[in-house]
């Protein structure tokens, strides 16, 4: 999960203000970055679109495996930001509260100005903020309009900018402000021209850029911070003219392998989706077992896979496992539970087969001493039946078949198997592990699988050895 990137979303091409500062503070960490430039500006636009705009970025990011979302947009943020928190399991940043706090900081004299969208403005959003840390402070909100168009026709640098950069702040000149916030993602793009016309004593407020101290910190808290040495990979998508973005980002961040793609974002959820996420970044393992998914999940982790059980999702239908192989039962469960769920499912039949016992348990190993059992009852019949049986002719192996599959491609299931032989003891011995683990001797470790720690066994269990022959199969196609 580690080297998942980190998700950044804007209007246009503000946002790589904040992108920026990430490469500056954070060179380590994977970037994606997404601009909606063929929907721009997002200002003057209701927030109920808003919203649903910034979900359909949310929800493209999603796919891209993210660790974090980062809405590089005030406008977006002043909309959206707490409903996408409440809905994504991920850390997802604003950039109203980090501008809001070093403004406080910054002022001497209590007088803060805030330029933004007519959409940020309309929010009243800042001056919150702003009141909720000192209420005594004099804000004074701005909408500047023009700034956006200006920077996206990438005219930022050019004497129509300053003029009407100009023009636009001459109310807020008047207001004897000491602090400006730069309540858009666009305007550190104007900052001369910004500075120039509010005066040299004027504290700036790059929001963005405040934002990306916060994100570290985050990062650290939520133990996401990439560890990786050297420079991360950074991708950039834009929903308008790849061309344009390119130059714009090319001559902002410095960087001259910029590789802008075009990205269609109509069709994307204009609302939360649970788990929209594609096969290789999330997946149902169908069992309620806790010790199989954290197994599978411990696995899965360095492939950036989140792995979620049946537990979660209580309101599914059991499918029965009617098979009289582990390969039919594997399958069974994966369809079953990917056209209920709408997810992609990895489904395990697995079981210990004696040789002593002509390969029982076999498909019945969960339910050896029958359904209403637990796995103290399956251990002591199955001891009970080895009953008199000499240790040399106690061999056993535990067999595992994965089913992946996908709720809209059926007839693309990936199959993978795996096996461990080891020996029944008479006496369990260990408790790192559930079902017949205690009682499974691997003679040449000299422990049972229950006395290994959970990365030694994902090292030679039949469940390991399928999910390494799964991977291998993935990584093909």
């Amino acid at each position: 999960m580690n080297e998942a990137p980190i998700g950044f979303i804007d209007s246009g091409v503000g946002g790589l203000t904040v992108v920026k500062e990430a490469l500056r503070q954070l060179p380590h960490e994977n970037v994606v970055f997404l601009g909606d430039q063929a929907r721009l500006p997002y200002g003057p636009r209701p927030a109920e679109q808003v919203v649903r705009f910034t979900w359909q970025m949310a929800n493209f990011m999603r796919r891209k495996g993210i660790k974090m979302l980062v809405i590089a947009c005030n406008t977006a943020t002043a909309a959206a930001l707490s409903t996408l928190k409440a809905h994504l399991d991920i850390p997802v940043v604003g950039v109203i509260v980090p501008g809001s706090r070093a403004a406080v900081k910054a002022t001497q004299t209590g007088k803060i100005g805030v330029i933004a969208t007519e959409g940020t403005v309309r929010s009243d959003a800042y001056a919150k903020a702003l009141h909720r840390r000192n209420d005594q402070l004099a804000v004074t909100s701005l909408a500047a309009p023009k700034f956006v168009p200006i920077v996206e026709s990438n005219e930022y640098t050019d004497p129509i900018a300053e003029r009407v950069v100009r023009e636009t702040l001459t109310p807020m000149v008047a207001a004897g402000v000491d602090t400006l916030v730069m309540g858009c993602t666009h305007y550190p793009l104007l900052r001369p021209f910004i500075q120039q016309t509010m005066g040299e004593n004027v504290k700036l407020i790059d929001s963005g850029a405040e934002t990306v101290s916060e994100v570290s910190v985050l990062l650290d808290y939520f133990g996401l911070a990439n560890d990786q040495s050297g420079v991360g990979t950074r991708a950039f998508y834009t929903t308008g003219h790849p061309g344009m973005f390119k130059e714009i980002a090319a001559d902002w961040l410095q960087l001259d392998d910029i590789a802008a793609k075009h990205a269609d974002i109509s069709t994307e959820a204009d609302h939360y989706v649970e788990d929209i996420a594609t096969p290789g970044q999330t997946i149902v393992v169908a069992s309620s077992n806790k010790g199989k998914v954290a197994e599978i999940a411990e696995f899965f982790a360095n492939r950036g896979v989140k792995v979620r059980g049946l537990a979660d999702f209580p309101d599914v239908v059991p499918v029965d496992e009617t098979g009289t192989t582990f390969q039919e039962n594997a399958t069974l469960k994966a369809h079953g539970y990917a056209q209920q769920l709408g997810l992609p499912v990895l489904a395990d039949d697995s079981g210990l087969m004696v040789d002593a016992l002509d390969g029982a348990p076999g498909v019945f190993s969960a339910r050896y001493a029958g359904d209403a059992h637990n796995d103290a009852a399956n251990n002591a019949k199955l001891l009970a039946e080895l009953g008199g049986v000499p240790a040399a002719k106690r061999t056993a192996r535990f067999r595992s078949v994965l089913v992946l599959a996908h709720p809209d491609r059926p007839e693309d299931d990936v199959v993978a198997e795996g096996s461990v032989e080891g020996r029944i003891g008479t006496l369990p011995e260990g408790d790192n592990g559930f079902g017949y683990d205690p009682f499974f001797f691997v003679p040449e470790l000299g422990r049972t699988l229950a006395q290994l720690t959970t990365d030694e066994k994902n090292t030679i269990s039949h469940r390991g050895n399928a999910l390494r022959a799964l991977g291998q199969k993935l990584d093909a196609k």
